[in-house]
């Protein structure tokens, strides 16, 4: 068995504010991922009969628990089939929802990520994967894990875009503040609007500066 691998070929579909249930696959067939490997049908159908209720729903593999799964389809030839209830109940749970949430609305980069071990490979394709042990499902809300922060970095995105002014920056900050997360997601976003209102003044009702200065300064001070 393999160590402990993570892959995140997967796709969101559909959001139920209501019940809090992210609908989508947790990882897709026959998709060459970063690593080189391909889920094949078939790879999960042990792992989930035997371990279905040990399963849990974490946030950017990080063990703390935002969720758990009530479906997994190991009999679409697609990919495996996820269903995910997140815990609005709690703050992480219904954090967890809401960024993944935004994200994908806002036609950010998000998505799952499953977690576990590889038992078994194609001795004629060493690339193709024929069994997992899967430990956790994650939603991913960044690219960077141990960032705690991660809808407040998820703007650095809008760097890339060099059409995009400072206006659409805090554009999607102001936005994000709209949506219902926890108090300390919220104190964040408000740092962010009063650096603004800071920036503007000193500048006689406009600010010239780039999302990136901005967003160095901020994160210097959360980080």
């Amino acid at each position: 068995m393999e160590k402990i691998v993570y892959k995140n070929i997967s796709e969101l579909s559909e959001f139920d504010d209501q019940t809090g249930v992210i609908s989508g696959y947790a990882n897709v067939y026959n998709v060459k991922d970063f690593q080189g490997d391909i889920s094949v049908f078939g790879s999960f159908t042990k792992t989930v009969s035997e371990r279905k209720n040990k399963i849990k729903i974490f946030k950017n593999h990080s063990p703390q628990l935002v969720g758990i799964p009530i479906e997994l389809d190991i009999a679409d030839t697609y990919g495996l089939g996820l269903k995910a209830k997140m815990l609005l109940n709690t703050d992480v749970g219904r954090d967890a929802y809401n960024e993944v949430k935004f994200l994908y609305e806002n036609g950010f980069e998000t998505g799952m990520s499953i977690g576990g071990n590889i038992v078994k490979r194609n001795p004629k394709n060493k690339s193709e994967v024929l069994e997992y042990r899967l430990n956790e499902i994650s939603v991913l809300t960044t690219n960077d894990p141990a960032n705690e922060l991660s809808i407040v970095s998820l703007v650095k995105s809008i760097n890339e875009m060099e059409e995009e002014t400072i206006n659409s920056f805090w554009n999607v900050v102001e936005k994000a503040y709209n949506v219902k997360f926890s108090d300390n997601i919220l104190k964040s976003l408000e740092s962010f609007l009063l650096l603004k209102n800071e920036a503007v003044n000193e500048n006689n009702g406009t600010s010239n500066e780039k999302p990136a200065d901005v967003l160095l300064s901020i994160y210097e001070l959360y980080k």
